[in-house]
């Protein structure tokens, strides 16, 4: 997985030759860009996508935010979206 903030060129290809991934068991290597299947998000993003919607989730209990974050990736309209009522900025 890439950081989100590695260089992009024009043709959505990295800049670099070789890129800074995360590996698994969270091992940190230099890869060649064409050997990376995955990007972060945002440099700011410590949750997965679903959980970060979730709003105030650091004011939950822990078990209600998981339940939460599976319900929310069954719950995000992929066809027609809308903007939320109540939004966390990672939307």
């Amino acid at each position: 997985i890439a950081q989100a903030n590695a260089t992009l060129n024009d043709d959505m290809r990295f800049s670099e030759a070789r890129v800074l991934v995360r590996r698994r068991g969270g091992e940190v290597d230099y890869v060649p860009g064409d050997d990376v299947d995955y990007m972060d998000v945002s440099p700011r993003q410590m949750v997965s996508v679903a959980t970060a919607m979730i709003p105030f989730l650091e004011h939950d209990d822990a078990n209600r935010a998981l339940m939460g974050a599976n319900m929310m990736r069954q719950a995000v309209p992929l066809i027609k979206s809308e903007s939320p009522l109540v939004g966390t900025g990672m939307e």
